[in-house]
């Protein structure tokens, strides 16, 4: 694979030379069939045209987040080449997201992937995220750094998901959104929104019910969001509020005769032990943004909050779980932009800090009845980085970016309970992480691109749990990454595409598993080294005013190198979790007040268990989105209309790696069908 990675490098560079890459006929300026937006890149922490930008990076607009039961990122994300998202159906798991394979080990929420919220950090000091309170409503704009990116966000940034959210607008409005659909799903959204001189305020709540794919699947959400926004002369002041309460069912994996038997009923054992959880959750965020100066500017954010986690697993020795945690960070950033020896540089120096602590407790589950205590403990995770990027134009045509940064994270538990001995333990984790850049304009409109980066990624907090006579895992390591990249970018008028190769390294990789008298609880283990190469290519062309395709598509081998358990080798074998083939095509149609879009998104094949025993099939899903909009005195309506997995396709919504008793499946739902109405004022 290597071998191929490096032909495939060399071929984009016979590209360039050849001038392959020139502009279409049809979109040179003068000969403008539509206009494409202009796409700024903000996930670098450093504001730049997404052209200049020498990273593998997708954003997604607000027309393509409208409409829809909008139940998760799963669909925005789909068209990002290079990430895969399973899990859209089961609640009580949450969305799981990998980018170029990190994050996959997740057996629940997000792992090795850095998620923001309107420039604040959504992840967890110990790098875990719940996408939970975002008000998916509220959505206008995905940014998605693709790779390595630890050099800008320290611990767990094995790729970096940006949010950005609706803004607090001075000018009075609201809206209401009312759905259902297939499923038992109902949704209640409404929006308010207004401002006096330079104030202004939002506020949002978003209901949602569904019964589920699969029996004994029901979940109910209440997200609430409240912002204030001041914009002074001196500068932004932006706050944020968010509250959640969520309750949730978990139908459990199914065996491979289970999904053949019914592939719609739920795991006996969750039935029995009432598995699910509850949630609730309030958070603080506040930022300001120095007005933009001569020379450069500056940033700082804080953020606080406090979570309440309840669950029931099935089993009985330790089943229940709960927690309260106390969260929050602060971060500053200062960007200069300058000119020396008559070329312009730039470069952004900036701190980050945060902390982290879980009151934990663990109780038998007596069939859904809460029983004795068997665990009580504090955990804690404490970070602190401190980063430098420069950008040096050489010349119009040359520029080189550059990155390095110190992280130390503290991880540590406080074990307080006695009956089986003080298991408490701490470790600390200094880390080094850079990256490097060169690119090269070949014009107005291209640019190609040589990238080197690192990353490293913590066990979190409750991934330190010890299979082998609880307490905390003193052979879990942390794990470390190399990337390296070649790409190219273009963007004209109306099409606008990229192509990226790359090679990752990786040392100690944290791989999941289930230990077969504790199904649904997962441990975790170090391997010794793996890799992953791969190609991701998207396009997006607006060939009409009213037409407009957007395609993605990826390529990637992911293989342990060197990884031995017991007496089994593993070593060649591919990483599970991970299918080498995804692919996305989407026609979309806007003439005037109508809206439709066809999409397809394609998984290839790919293994559940370590030792690629077990083999998940591919599949395409067809989904259908139709809208009209109609102005009626002040008010905006509009009813719309979808339709997911179009041809009834059997697939698997989520696949539990390395469960136990081979309950590997959750299957996803058949052809279903949802419509609403919104008014806008």
């Amino acid at each position: 694979m290597q071998k191929r990675i490096r032909s495939g490098l060399a071929a984009v560079a016979a590209m360039t030379a050849t001038g392959i890459v020139a502009p279409w006929p049809g979109h040179a300026e003068g000969g403008r069939v539509a206009a494409l937006d202009r796409i700024e890149v903000i996930a670098t922490r450093d504001a730049s045209d997404w052209l200049d930008s020498p990273t593998a990076t997708t954003v997604i607009d607000t027309d393509t987040l409208e409409g829809g039961q909008q139940l998760s990122l799963a669909d925005p994300l789909a068209r990002v080449p290079g990430v895969f998202a399973q899990n859209r159906y089961n609640f009580a798991q949450g969305l799981r997201l990998s980018v170029r394979g990190f994050g996959a080990r997740a057996s629940f929420g997000v792992r090795g992937v850095r998620v923001l919220v309107d420039g604040v950090p959504l992840t967890m000091p110990d790098g875990q995220t719940e996408l939970d309170g975002v008000d998916l409503a509220l959505v206008e704009r995905v940014e998605v750094l693709r790779g390595p990116a630890s050099t800008l966000y320290g611990n767990a940034a094995g790729g970096v998901v940006a949010l950005t959210t609706m803004p607090a607008r001075a000018e009075p409005g609201a809206s209401v959104d009312i759905s259902a659909g297939e499923l038992g799903y109902s949704g209640l959204r409404a929006t308010a929104h207004g401002g006096a001189g330079a104030w202004r305020g939002l506020a949002a709540g978003n209901r949602m019910r569904i019964d589920g794919t699969r029996e004994h699947g029901r979940a109910e959400s209440d997200v609430f969001t409240g912002k204030i926004g001041y914009d002074g002369d001196a500068g932004r002041l932006r706050i944020g509020i968010n509250a959640i309460d969520i309750e949730s069912l978990d139908p459990g994996g199914l065996t491979s005769e289970d999904v053949a038997a019914d592939r719609f009923q739920a795991s006996s054992r969750n039935v029995l032990f009432n598995a699910g959880e509850t949630i609730r959750q309030q958070r603080l965020s506040v930022s300001w943004e120095g007005a933009p100066a001569t020379h450069g500017d500056y940033r700082v954010w804080a953020y606080a909050g406090q979570r309440e986690f309840a669950n029931r697993l099935p089993f009985t020795g330790g089943g229940q779980v709960a927690f309260d945690r106390d969260f929050g960070g602060t971060g500053a950033q200062y960007t200069r932009h300058a000119r020396a020896f008559g070329r312009d540089y730039q470069w952004t120096l900036g701190v980050d800090a945060e902390s982290q602590r879980d009151d934990r407790r663990r109780y038998d589950n007596n069939e859904g009845t809460r029983g004795a205590q068997t665990l009580d403990q504090e955990e804690q995770a404490d970070s602190v980085g401190v980063f430098g990027n420069v950008r040096l134009a050489l010349s119009p045509r040359w520029q080189i970016d550059a990155g390095l940064r110190y992280d130390r994270v503290a991880l540590g538990v406080d074990d307080r309970f006695d009956a089986d001995g003080d298991q408490s333990g701490d470790r600390s984790l200094d880390e080094i992480s850079y990256s490097g850049a060169v690119s090269y304009g070949l014009g107005a409109h291209n640019r190609i691109y040589a990238r080197v980066s690192s990353s490293f990624e913590s066990p979190t907090v409750n991934e330190l749990a010890n299979p082998v006579g609880g307490g905390f895992n003193p052979a879990l390591q942390p794990a470390s990454a190399v990337n390296r990249e070649l790409g190219i970018k273009a963007a004209y008028d109306a099409l606008r595409y990229d192509l990226a190769l790359y090679s990752i390294d990786l040392d100690d990789e944290l791989i999941a598993y289930q230990l077969p008298d504790e199904p649904g609880r997962t441990y975790y283990r170090n391997i010794g080294t793996s890799s992953r190469d791969g190609i991701e290519a998207s396009l997006t062309w607006q060939f009409a005013p009213a037409w407009r395709v957007d395609a993605a598509y990826r390529y990637a081998r992911n293989r342990f190198d060197r990884y031995t358990l017991d007496e089994a080798d593993f070593g060649g074998n591919e990483i599970p979790g991970l299918p080498r083939h995804l692919g996305f095509a989407e026609l979309a149609w806007r003439p005037g007040n109508w809206s439709a879009r066809l999409n397809a998104r394609a998984v290839g094949d790919f293994h559940a268990d370590d030792a690629n025993a077990v083999r998940v099939p591919g599949v395409m899903l067809t989904n259908l989105r139709i809208s009209y909009r109609i102005p009626v005195t002040g008010v905006e309506i509009e009813p719309y209309f979808g339709i997911d997995n179009l041809f009834d396709r059997d697939h698997f919504d989520n696949v539990r790696i390395n469960a136990s008793a081979q309950r590997y499946f959750e299957p996803g739902p058949g052809r279903t069908v949802f419509a609403g109405v919104s008014a806008r004022l």
